[in-house]
């Protein structure tokens, strides 16, 4: 069974157990509304998600893990044109006292394909509401085009797209000339 939670649902982490709880969130028009403005989308049209949290131990942290599903609306960045998106994603997120988040950031634990994602909870507080909104900002297009758009730059003086950089003399060549001469 799944509680029904809203965008600022907020859990108190000392009160996250290790047999985990399931909780859902399915955005109401309201909270559309200002998913839409924070993002600068068009249209939320709808955003569910369903997650588990779950204590793993002091070494391991909160886990939060689940899938989310959007339809959305955004503008594409050549035309300004409305470019609809489909957003499906399955998420992990470990959660971690901000001493051990320090620690892994030292390690360049984030370097590590294989490791999850990581992030420090504050104030003792896992925003749960916050957390999904975030998973959905990092999964959308950043970058939409509308279908068969592409981004005209000839007349365009120094910029490139997916073209090889100039070769650009080196600028201690001249210091090897020296060194040549001696």
């Amino acid at each position: 069974m799944s509680t029904n939670i809203s965008l600022d649902f907020v859990l108190v982490a000392d009160e996250v157990d290790r047999s985990g709880r399931k909780y859902t969130f399915e955005a109401s028009d309201a909270e559309r509304a200002v998913l839409t403005e924070r993002f600068g989308l068009i249209d939320l049209a709808n955003f569910r998600a369903d997650v588990e949290v779950k204590d793993q131990g002091e070494a391991q942290g909160i886990f939060v893990s689940g899938s989310l599903r959007a339809s959305l609306t955004q503008r594409c960045v050549v035309t300004l044109e409305a470019v609809h998106e489909d957003v499906a994603t399955d998420f992990t997120l470990m959660l971690v006292e901000p001493e051990m988040a320090d620690r892994m950031d030292e390690e360049e634990v984030y370097l590590d394909p294989d490791a999850p994602e990581y992030d420090a909870i504050e104030d003792g507080k896992i925003p749960l509401g916050d957390v999904i909104a975030q998973t959905l900002s990092i999964n959308m297009n950043p970058y939409p085009r509308a279908e068969g758009v592409e981004l005209n730059i000839e007349n365009k003086k120094g910029i490139s797209v997916n073209e090889p950089q100039e070769k650009r003399p080196n600028p201690f060549a001249v210091l090897e000339k020296l060194r040549d001469e001696s």
